[in-house]
Parts: C-alpha cells; structure tokens; sequence
C-alpha cells in the first residue's frame, strides 16, 4: 500500500530539525519530529561541514531507530538568505482535454528553464510556486487542476531565487550521508497554504520568525512573497545576558530562561527565585523582577530591529496581521510585548497537533502540506523512507 510519508530536514544556527509525518487526506500525522544542537552554521553559511554532518547523522540515526526504517531522501527547507522574487504568467495547453500531473510538471521544467536564461539578477531557482491556476475558457480558478476538463490553463507563479552557493553546500551535507534531497523548500514558500492560508496573505501579512540566532521578517500582499530579510539576531542574546548577570554556564542560562523567564516587567513579582554566590562568600537575592527586566530589555532590542525594518520600507503601516513563530516566541508574554509595540493585530502562531504545538517547529511542520500539495499536484509518489517491518 502506497504511504504519503515524507521527511523534512530544516536547518538552522543554533539546532537541525527533522520531521516524518504521514497525510490522510488533508491530516497530517507526527511520526517523528525532533532536533539537534549544532554550531557549525552561520547565517546562510556553513562554516563547519563536519559538525553539521554529524549532527545531522545523529538525527537522522535517532529518527531510524525510532521508526525501525532507513530514511532515503529529504525534503530540504531553506532559510531566507538573500532572497529575490519574481511573478510570472504562463499558459498551457492540454492536448487530451484533461489535466494531467504530467503537464503541470512539464509546464514547471518549462518554467525553470526559461526562467533561469532570462534571471540577470543573479542566484537560482529554489522554488516555482503556483499561486492560482485558471481554466481560460471557464475562467475558473482551480487550486489542483488535476483531472479537470480544459484545453487551455493559465498559471500565475511566484518563483523565488536564492543564492547557489548556499543551496550546494547544504544539499552536499545530506547527499554525503548517502540520503537524496528529493525538493528543495524555503521556509518562506513552505508558509503558504498551512501556516497562513490564502485569506490571510491578500493584504500585508506579516510572519516573524525568531529563532536562537537569526529573526527572518517576511512580508506576504495578494499572495506573493512581497519582502523577506533575515537579522542576525536572536533569542540568544537573552541566554547571554542572564549568563552575565547571574554568572550561569549557557545551558544552565536557557534553562533559566524557559522557566523563568517573562518579558513584561511590570507584572513581574518581587519573589526572590535566584542565588547568586560570590568568591568571597556573600550572596545576592535575584527577584523575578530583575530577571524579567533583562529578559524585557533584550527582547525590546530584537523589536527595535523589526521595527527599524519595516519603517524603512515603508510598511509597519501596511500590516493589517503579525504572525509569530519560531522557538524565540515561546517565552511568557512575549506577544503582549509585540502587542505593546505594533498593535492588537498579533498572534503566535502553532501547528495545530498533538505533541507539536510548539512554535519553533511551525515552519518545518507547515512545509510538509505544500509537499503533499505538490506530489498530488504532479500524480507523483515520493518514495523518502523504508520501514525494515514488511507490514508498514
């Protein structure tokens, strides 16, 4: 019995992620889902090959033993580095009367390859997007045109380019380990259609990514990916600050941080939740205000930088939604924070499953829909893992 199982690797600069899950029609079903801490990644830049390959070995090993399977092939989701694109209109014509999965497939090589002689701006493909697709003498807008009856198809597509450097090195990390990368995904592109449905991409919305070390800010209107830029800076600059301040090793500092940490000061309690021992003996009382007052001050830096952003381009104005993600969001309060700076129009965004809500895994897990988007789309079956039971 054919499976829609597929496997996702995300990476990150602080952690890799992996994800198996199965669909049953439009649900999706966690097999695995689980991550990896690795300092050999830069922002869109692998400066250690060795460390990220063996921390990838060890997930992928985790994830094999755990489903008793060999994981053959991956769907690599990209971060926003440099990141242009491009809308674009073609027509197709259906010989049978009948779409097929073969023509859109067709139609997306076409596009590819047109695409790339005609891109004077530099960088390569990382995905061909189709935004609507419309019978031209129905003039009726389909989201899987598969197995209508039309002649003539029209296809508004964004395509997205990203820098080829990047794309190799981390295709060439998974390709060593002797495991295929099957499609390539940016994050951005893997939002559509799951983690933001159509609706809330007509007018200006806004999904903020706040990971350890980076804060990615994309911008969606009619649709179309209208902006994206990625910061270099995270929710790691709290981690460093509670290990100056309380004189804590980095581990133990985000352990802190998740337990105790808050980002509205002024609801903070004057509790004492900290001992800080000095060479000579004396002990200073930490309260639960002075932890929430750092944790404040540094979050405030990361919006500062947002803000800063979309100023400049003139959109803070524009934003009718703001959509948080990332592991960064999760600490206590940090949406009434946001709130306090952009308006009521904000939401943390989670994936809606069992045993995933957190949202540091909304991006990898959002991606997985538009893969089963696109098999269906191509009549094609991905065939990314093997069970060693027979029976699965």
């Amino acid at each position: 019995m054919n499976r829609n199982i597929y496997v996702s690797v995300e990476f990150g600069t602080h952690t890799l992620k992996l994800l198996v899950s199965e669909f049953f029609g439009e649900k999706q079903n966690i097999l695995f889902l689980d991550e990896e801490m690795t300092k050999g990644i830069e922002v869109g830049h692998i400066i250690d090959k060795m460390t990220v390959q063996n921390s990838l070995k060890k997930l992928i090993s985790r994830a094999e033993k755990f489903l008793n399977a060999r994981i053959k092939a991956v769907i690599l989701m990209l971060p926003s580095v440099n990141l242009w694109t491009k809308e674009v209109t073609y027509d197709i014509t259906i010989p049978e009367n009948m779409v097929k999965g073969k023509h859109i497939k067709s139609l997306f090589n076409k596009v590819y390859t047109e695409e790339m002689k005609a891109n004077e701006r530099g960088g390569v493909i990382a995905s061909v997007y189709p935004n609507k697709f419309t019978s031209v003498k129905m003039r009726k807008v389909i989201d899987n045109p598969v197995g209508e009856l039309t002649r003539e198809l029209s296809v508004n597509i964004e395509i997205v380019y990203e820098n080829q450097a990047m794309i190799v090195e981390y295709i060439s990390v998974i390709e060593q380990l002797g495991i295929e990368v099957i499609e390539i995904m940016p994050n951005v592109v893997g939002y559509k259609n799951s983690l933001l449905m159509k609706d809330e991409m007509k007018d200006y919305a806004c999904v903020v990514d706040v990971g350890a070390n980076t804060t990615t800010i994309t911008i969606y209107n009619n649709q179309l990916i209208e902006r994206s830029e990625t910061f270099k800076i995270g929710s790691s600059i709290v981690t460093q600050a509670l290990m100056e301040n309380l004189g804590l090793s980095y581990e133990d500092s985000e352990d802190f941080k998740i337990t105790h940490g808050n980002c509205v000061a002024k609801e903070a309690s004057d509790e004492i939740i900290f001992e800080k021992h000095f060479p000579d003996g004396t002990i200073s009382y930490i309260t639960h205000e002075y932890v929430t007052q750092i944790i404040e001050e540094k979050y405030l830096e990361i919006i500062r930088v947002i803000k800063r952003y979309l100023l400049e381009y003139g959109l803070k104005n524009r934003i009718t939604h703001y959509y948080l993600i990332g592991g960064g969001v999760a600490i206590e309060n940090f949406e009434r924070l946001f709130k306090n700076n952009f308006g009521e129009w904000v939401s943390i965004r989670r994936p809606n499953l069992i045993g995933s809500r957190h949202p540091k895994y909304s991006s990898i897990i959002s991606g997985q829909y538009n893969a089963y988007y696109f098999e269906s789309l191509f009549e094609e079956q991905y065939n990314m893992i093997i069970f060693n039971d027979s029976d699965s």
